[in-house]
């Protein structure tokens, strides 16, 4: 009997084993749905996952966060000696070793993953990067230290950004306005799509624990994700317009730094630079570090310096945590409370729940400065102490909105006072030193959209969304059809009459729309002298509008109207023959365009080699999702959930993007069974 009874007793626990078993699920777009019982499993598989999907990108991502990408590659060797003079990879370090043990235990196992993977899977991992591995608990972190505070914040204020603005749309719209009766959340932010800009790169991926489950996105070799929704609630991010970094053109003599009429000795280090040239030999260059009290000097000019100033120089707040305690909350008052934390260094956050709220609060690190925000957009005199700014606004001085009156809120990269209209949200209530008040095209468009929305299901929400009108367009129309009696001459009367015949959308086989854009980016044409009314804050949506000096434009117009008939044979032209997406080995013509102008429906473009241009940004996460008793959503990743060499899910999604359709997001076991391409047992 005792023996039946030790089988029997053997027998369920290796049941019980089984069932312990991590499970990662890879559905037919190649998004991961892990299912573990503990945290620890969960983020080892994360972190399996993440690198079957971008191992390459990541590892590369690493070693430049580490500021080593000189010495393993011999690349961006400038930007190595920015990332050691702003001491990121040291700060990784310390970001890392005051983490609480749950999230310690997280990095750790997330690091444990993409090891193992590294380890069992050699073969699908390019030999130059290698030199990375294996990856460290410290290495998470410093990368995203350099993705948020230098990639977002600093990068574009030293003016070694790129020529493009990281960018966002999101709408959150409640019961009164939808047929449900339930609320709906956008997630759309619009980040590059090129792998030498992989910082800002998406992974998509469901998580489950128990009976915790979470759905979204994260930023590829970062644990937790930081655009996602659970059974609960959701929320989503869109870059927001504070100054949180700042230029200060300090004077020196004799090697010290003046501030308040007396010299002050900088605090100095000396950092060895390594680079690999083209023969692999290794060199070493010392820099030396100086810090006087305005900030960290990345720059010296005779008796001149400039010291660069960023939110919590020596000990940055726990960015992870907040993502993890957002992801965690079950309803709007424990989302708050990890709002509250206030760790994120920026981003607006759009908020929605199954209770029916809807939220908006405009967030980040936002120092409490002299003077208003005018003040602060060029480099700042170094030679006071009272400009040097030391504290931050708190959650509760920043603003924010629950449940307007309108049943909506919007944000497209504008600051907060706009989140709804009529506005509930008044500039004159909060510090001048927040955020500017101005609105653009964008999200002018954005409130248009919205605010004239109503008994939506979750497909109209998304067919809205898809719009590819240009606002710019309908603000200068009836200028543009006034300006054919200013003129005789058959080629600017022929180019008047092709932009003016336009309907207004920029969709793949749209015949105007190409000449449209094609004059309306042309270099000749100043847009900080473009327009007869300003914005003014007294008629926030209808300006600016009218052209100033239109037969300067006319003139302009003649001379492209010949070019593109010359080089093209018409004037009419589908769009999407000479704007492009492609991805990978796939290409398809595109729809959606400038956000600048006045477009929702984002894309940016640079050009290519063959005379066309080619998107490079803009629309790649979208998610919708309606929050009833249990969520559903639909989701695209444009540019497709992998990178890594030799995946078939590079760019499988253009084809939707092509239809403006999306994909369902695959919530429960049942339906992943039904769309499996792989399963994989993590242990």
């Amino acid at each position: 009997m005792k023996i039946i009874l030790l089988i029997f007793i053997l027998f369920v626990s290796s049941l019980v084993g089984q069932d312990k078993n991590t499970e990662i699920l890879w559905d037919t777009y190649g998004v991961p749905h892990i299912y573990a019982n503990d945290e620890s499993s969960l983020y080892k598989a994360f972190g399996w996952a993440q690198m079957h999907n971008h191992a390459d990108l990541i590892l590369r991502l690493y070693g430049e966060s580490r500021g080593r990408s000189a010495e393993y590659w011999g690349t961006k060797l400038e930007q190595d000696k920015m990332l050691h003079l702003l001491n990121f990879p040291e700060l990784g370090k310390t970001e890392y070793n005051q983490l609480n043990g749950n999230l310690k235990n997280i990095v750790d196992s997330f690091v444990s993953g993409m090891n193992a993977y590294a380890q069992q899977n050699p073969d699908r991992i390019a030999e130059e990067l290698k030199v990375v591995l294996p990856v460290k608990p410290d290495d998470i972190l410093a990368h995203l230290l350099r993705t948020l505070y230098y990639d977002f914040l600093i990068s574009p204020e030293i003016g070694k950004g790129k020529s493009w603005s990281p960018g966002s749309n999101a709408w959150a719209v409640g019961p009164k306005l939808t047929v449900s009766g339930n609320s709906i959340l956008l997630a759309n932010p619009h980040m590059p799509w090129l792998d030498e800009m992989a910082s800002y790169r998406f992974m998509e991926a469901q998580l489950n624990r128990g009976d915790n489950m979470q759905y979204g996105v994260a930023l590829i070799g970062v644990p937790i994700l930081g655009i996602a929704f659970n059974h609960n609630l959701g929320w989503t991010h869109t870059v927001n317009p504070l100054d949180n970094v700042d230029l200060y053109d300090i004077k020196v003599k004799d090697g010290k730094y003046i501030l308040d009429g007396t010299s002050h000795d900088f605090d100095i280090s000396e950092i060895t630079i390594k680079s690999r040239d083209k023969n692999g030999e290794i060199s070493e260059e010392k820099i030396e570090r100086k810090v006087s009290k305005h900030g960290v000097i990345i720059s010296e000019k005779g008796d001149n310096a400039l010291a660069l100033r960023y939110p919590y120089m020596t000990d940055p707040p726990q960015m992870v945590k907040q993502w993890y305690d957002m992801g965690q909350a079950k309803n709007f008052d424990e989302f708050e409370a990890a709002l509250k934390q206030n760790a994120l260094p920026l981003f607006n956050v759009i908020y929605v729940d199954k209770d029916k709220n809807i939220f908006y609060s405009f967030a980040g690190n936002v120092p409490q400065k002299k003077g208003d925000w005018a003040d602060w957009k060029n480099e700042v005199s170094g030679a006071e102490s009272d400009l040097i700014w030391d504290s931050y606004h708190s959650y509760s001085e920043l603003p924010k909105l629950k449940n307007p009156k309108s049943g909506w809120l919007q944000n497209a990269n504008d600051g907060p006072y706009f989140a709804t209209y009529p506005q509930e949200i008044k500039a004159s209530d909060y510090d001048e030193d927040i955020s500017e008040s101005k609105i653009r095209f964008r999200p002018q468009q954005s409130i248009q959209l919205i605010s004239e929305a109503k008994d939506l299901t979750l497909e109209k929400f998304i067919g809205l969304k898809n719009s590819t009108s240009c606002l710019f367009f309908f603000r200068i129309k009836d200028e543009l059809e006034a300006m054919k009696k200013l003129t005789t001459d058959p080629a600017t009367l022929e180019g008047l009459n092709a932009l003016t015949s336009w309907n207004g959308n920029f969709d793949a086989d749209n015949m105007q729309a190409a000449f449209f854009i094609g004059y309306f980016i042309s270099p000749f044409i100043n847009y900080s002298n473009f327009w007869e009314i300003d914005w003014s804050a007294d008629a926030p949506l209808s300006t600016p509008d009218g052209i100033k000096d239109p037969e300067k434009k006319l003139k302009i117009l003649k001379g492209f109207t010949e070019y593109f008939k010359k080089r093209y044979g018409s004037l009419e032209i589908p769009y999407g023959d000479l704007y492009r997406i492609k991805i990978g080995e796939r290409e398809i013509p595109a729809n959606g365009g400038i956000g600048s102008f006045g477009v929702f429906r984002t894309l940016d473009f640079q050009p290519g080699e063959d005379g066309k241009s080619y998107a490079y940004m803009g629309d790649g996460y979208v998610c919708a999702t309606e929050f009833g008793e249990e969520p559903t959503a639909k989701v695209l990743m444009t540019f497709g959930n992998a990178s890594q060499k030799g995946s078939k899910h590079i760019g499988d999604q253009l084809d939707l993007f092509a239809k403006k359709e999306m994909r369902d997001a695959l919530l429960t076991k049942e339906d992943v069974e039904a769309n499996l391409e792989e399963r994989e047992t993590i242990k």
